[in-house]
């Protein structure tokens, strides 16, 4: 007797029937092709093609993929996705994602097929080289239109660039001018500056007594000396965004000083802060330069070990790049005989060293107190940088200098030359700002502006090639609060302060975009999976896998798995 299965169990089974057949049967198609440096030991960077529309009826597409020209074409591993069900092969041969090396010297037809539909579509992809990169202006940050507060009448003095180490997206903190003196941060996205949580969201701050980092996970934070903190007016307060608020790391007010030319660092295992105190009734001497560090959990304050117990300093900052910071003061007159010497630390896994004390440098008669003449930067790769002024070379006239930090012989090396070339005929005065970046190859970028002639600003780099400064290229004037950053991608950016107020910010890429990482044709937000030749996997079981997520912002991130 011939048995049937309950008409529910039959329904169910047909339906995962088509579900299946439907899994497999979608149309050939390419839907991501690029070329990534974790697949290419000879990129520094990632290329990631523009996928062309799927047509209907159409079999062939052109494909074109920009890189620079002297990148080696003859032997180079394309990751790719395409619908489920599809096979990828070029002349022939089958193609793995992430494995399969080609010669892209000429165009390439990679055949996407779907035997169940019996679809052959060609993709013939075409390695172009990438343009030169320049620079352009992209945006203008309006704050108080951004704000919506007419009281808002622009930022003020000391407004500082970061650009997010974990989706390259460039922020700006500022102070508020024409209101309380409140902070702000705005980050640049989707073309347009968007503020980050509520404008003036801080207490009041003590002028332009603040700093702003952002962490290695994504985090943004504030540090600033806080007028309103009731232990003791202009206290250091810190605080932090956590995607919907700002609000206090510790307590508001937490290091009783008065807390001036503030440095932050915010690392992958917690915060650094340094400071220079103004107060006779704080917890370290008045002018000693007052440390702080956060562990996750709680504040270590103090003065800084590093010097004589109430030495006093003229100017600290800070730098970092995300694992170590460093941070440069000078000294308040003489100190041994040393008439403004300069001091430079470095913090790392919870230590302090010192890497510089007391130091001006042969033939001059002092470091040059200003802090728009000096600072202090980490590479991604560890190296690190610090400039400040002097008059070595010529008696009166002081001239910035560039140096960087030899870890192996633990000494100073200046770079470029004795000074910068900024073409300052008759020394530097202090509204010269300069301000130093270094991009994701190592080269360095100097950002400066000339007060002497309408605070044009300039910025040049130094030729890996020829170890000399490029011709400085004149981007704007009547340029303040200069800051210079790059984001991992190797995008560049300047932001400067004008006489109204607003913020502008440049872009260094190709044609002023990067033309790196750059996907359209993303698809659904989501996880989706592929296997090794780049065929969509509906339901990934065991084995290796790629899994490709689209964020909400249209972002795209692949990478390997196994499935056990």
């Amino acid at each position: 007797m011939r048995k049937f299965l309950p008409k529910k169990i039959v329904m169910v089974f047909m339906a995962l029937f088509a579900f299946t057949v439907s899994a497999v049967a979608e149309d050939a198609r390419l839907l991501s092709f690029g070329f990534y440096k974790a697949d290419n030991s000879g990129l520094t960077a990632d290329y990631v093609a523009e996928i062309p529309a799927f047509v209907a009826g159409t079999t062939s597409y052109e494909v074109n993929i920009a890189m620079p020209a002297d990148v080696d074409k003859s032997a180079l591993v394309a990751r790719f996705t395409v619908n489920s069900g599809n096979s990828v092969s070029v002349d022939g041969v089958p193609q793995t994602s992430q494995f399969t090396e080609n010669d892209f010297e000429d165009p390439i037809d990679y055949l996407v097929r779907n035997s169940s539909r019996n679809q052959n579509i060609r993709y013939t992809v075409t390695v172009v080289e990438l343009k030169e990169k320049s620079w352009a202006e992209v945006a203008t940050l309006d704050a108080t239109a951004l704000s919506g507060n007419e009281a808002f009448t622009g930022v003020y003095s000391g407004a500082v660039l970061v650009v997010n180490p974990k989706d390259n997206v460039p922020y700006v903190a500022y102070g508020a001018r024409g209101v309380d003196n409140k902070m702000s941060v705005a980050k640049f996205e989707d073309g347009a500056w968007k503020q980050v949580g509520s404008a003036l969201f801080s207490p009041v701050i003590n002028s332009s007594h603040f700093d702003f980092d952002i962490a290695p996970d994504g985090t943004p934070y504030v540090a600033f000396g806080d007028k309103e903190a009731t232990s003791l007016a202009n206290s250091l307060s810190v605080m932090k965004f956590d995607g919907s608020a700002w609000s206090n790391v510790g307590d508001q007010g937490f290091f009783k000083v008065q807390a001036q030319y503030v440095g932050l660092a915010a690392l992958d295992n917690g915060l650094a802060v340094g400071l220079q105190n103004n107060s006779k009734n704080g917890e370290i001497p008045q002018r000693a330069m007052g440390i702080a560090t956060w562990n996750g959990s709680a504040w270590t304050t103090g003065e800084s070990a590093l010097l004589s117990s109430g030495q006093g300093m003229y100017i600290t900052k800070m730098g970092d790049n995300g694992k170590i910071a460093t941070l440069i003061s000078i000294n308040r007159g003489k100190v041994n005989d040393v008439n403004y010497g300069h001091n430079i630390f470095k913090y790392e896994n919870g230590n302090w060293e010192s890497l510089l004390t007391n130091f001006v440098e042969p033939n001059a008669s002092q470091t040059y107190a200003s802090p728009n003449q000096m600072g202090t930067k980490v590479a991604s790769d560890g190296t690190i940088y610090a400039w400040t002024a002097d008059d070595a070379q010529t008696s009166g006239v002081y001239q910035v200098r560039l140096k960087k930090y030899n870890a192996n012989t633990k000494a100073w090396e200046t770079i470029g030359g004795n000074s910068l070339p900024l073409g300052l005929e008759s020394g530097l005065e202090s509204h010269v700002i300069v301000d130093v970046a270094i991009d994701s190859e190592g080269i360095v970028f100097v950002a400066f502006n000339n007060y002497k002639d309408q605070k044009k600003l300039y910025v040049m780099n130094l030729d890996p090639n020829t170890n000399q400064w490029t011709t400085a290229k004149q981007l704007a004037t009547d340029a303040d609060d200069i800051n210079i950053d790059f984001a991992a991608d190797g995008t560049g950016y300047i932001t400067y302060t004008d006489t109204s107020n607003k913020i502008h910010m440049f872009k260094y890429g190709y044609d002023g975009t990067t033309g790196i990482k750059t996907v359209v044709n993303q698809g659904v937000v989501g996880e989706t999976y592929y296997n090794l030749s780049g065929a969509r996997v509906i339901t990934p079981t065991k084995g290796v896998f790629i899994k490709r997520t689209v964020d909400n912002n249209g972002n795209v991130t692949t990478q390997k798995i196994l499935k056990k």
